[in-house]
């Protein structure tokens, strides 16, 4: 996987925004593969598709590739909100290839954040573009990656390193099991898994995720059956084998 963009891909371009992507766009074509299964290169879709830049011609998943001189760390703005939920809710959510470059057009980091991952609680409806605006009433999202957790996020080059393709496709394939929850309960299974990672240590009791119920209540305030969904979700996490039931309301991370 080479780092250096090549910047002649966009020869005759002025504008520095079609630069940074055409750039982008033409590494990525060079450089990616799919983390969902074995194929080694990926496909660009045609001009214009929705939520999507390029996909896997072996398994057909999708990726949105997202390029910054520096990458935000809490909020992703993106496109229409419509059309990013309604992927999320049919189960075609594109994985994002997030993509950092220097000033000297070095690749410093590519994350991908899962797919499964992108669920209606992080994704945050913005305001109407106001009557004056070319696209009135027009109405855009951000994707929060402050609530996804850090299983969400997986590394393919980490300041410069890139990271080995065997050990990106396991992260990420641990995860896909995940798809087959529907998305709104999905974002509660993400959430119980993003409070047991925050609590930092290998084992756990059921007490210690009651003490966090506030952290699900604000997420979603018009549950009034915090406790009673934490169990839930904690056995769904144990049957994708995320983490174990060791007893006694005493739980370990299954790694």
């Amino acid at each position: 996987m080479k780092l250096t963009c090549d910047i002649s891909a966009a020869a005759g371009y002025k504008s520095p925004a079609q630069v940074a992507r055409v750039v982008s766009e033409a590494w990525l074509a060079e450089n990616a593969y799919c983390l969902g299964c074995d194929a080694d290169s990926l496909v660009r879709c045609p001009p214009n598709t929705k939520c999507t830049d390029f996909s896997c011609p072996a398994c057909g998943h999708n990726y949105e590739l997202k390029a910054f001189s520096r990458r935000p760390n809490a909020s992703l703005v993106d496109g229409a909100y419509s059309a990013l939920l309604s992927r999320i809710m049919n189960g075609s959510a594109p994985t994002l290839f997030l993509l950092q470059r220097n000033a000297s057009w070095m690749v410093e980091s590519l994350t991908a954040i899962h797919s499964v991952f992108l669920t209606p609680s992080v994704i945050e409806k913005r305001k109407p573009l106001g009557t004056m605006a070319v696209r009135a009433g027009w109405i855009g999202c951000n994707i929060r990656l402050d609530r996804m957790g850090p299983d969400g996020e997986i590394r393919v080059i980490d300041h410069g390193a890139v990271i080995p393709k065997e050990d990106v496709r396991r992260q990420f394939r641990r995860f896909i099991p995940l798809a087959s929850i529907a998305p709104a309960e999905r974002g509660w299974t993400t959430l119980t898994l993003a409070v047991v990672r925050a609590l930092a240590r290998e084992r756990f009791v059921l007490a210690d995720l009651y003490d966090k119920e506030g952290v699900f209540q604000a997420r979603y305030p018009s549950n009034r059956n915090v406790r009673p969904k934490i169990r839930q979700q904690l056995q769904v996490l144990r049957d994708l084998g995320l983490i174990r039931f060791d007893g006694g309301g005493k739980y370990s991370l299954a790694g």
